[in-house]
């Protein structure tokens, strides 16, 4: 139990019939968006539906970053948002893994698809490239934090993404930032 729940509390809750337990749990439950997510996946979901909702994930970060963007203000939100999205997927299936690989995607799609919003030369773009910047500096923390055999996964990929980083517009801010030139 938390700990700051009183302990003359926590035993009148643990001795309450288990209908009432019930009730408050489903209750409490449903207030939270998150953790009814999440007892969602852990209770109804296996294996294949990770997968299902890792391509689901990938396909909507696809089609937002081929969407054409009237300027770069609105490319960031979306660029936020997708960040937060993918978020939001590792603390529902606790996946790590496709954090990552979701994280660098949308860098490698920026890049691609987007790479004229980098080189905008107004606020929003120096806040994006600098966002980029960060962005990528996260993901390496998250890189780190894995097994060493799922960094080898990455690599080529995260590489190529930082000597972009070093190339573009963003190579003042990676600079400042001191980001890495490789993996």
């Amino acid at each position: 139990m938390p700990k700051n729940i009183p302990k003359e509390l926590e035993k009148e809750i643990l001795g309450l019939p288990q209908k009432d337990k019930d009730r408050h749990l489903l209750r409490l439950i449903s207030r939270n968006k998150l953790l009814l997510e999440q007892m969602k996946y852990d209770l109804m979901e296996d294996e294949a539906d990770l997968y299902l909702r890792k391509e689901a994930l990938r396909e909507h970060i696809l089609g937002v970053m081929a969407k054409p963007f009237p300027g770069t203000a609105f490319f960031l939100k979306a660029f936020r948002k997708l960040s937060t999205e993918i978020t939001w997927h590792r603390r529902v299936a606790k996946d790590k893994y496709g954090e990552v690989d979701m994280q660098i995607l949308c860098l490698e799609q920026a890049f691609e698809k987007q790479i004229r919003h980098v080189g905008v030369m107004s606020r929003k773009g120096d806040v994006l490239r600098t966002y980029m910047v960060k962005k990528a500096l996260s993901v390496l923390k998250m890189i780190n934090a894995l097994h060493e055999d799922y960094r080898i996964d990455f690599a080529g990929r995260m590489n190529q993404i930082l000597k972009l980083l070093h190339t573009f517009e963003t190579k003042y801010d990676a600079q400042k930032l001191s980001l890495p030139e490789s993996l």
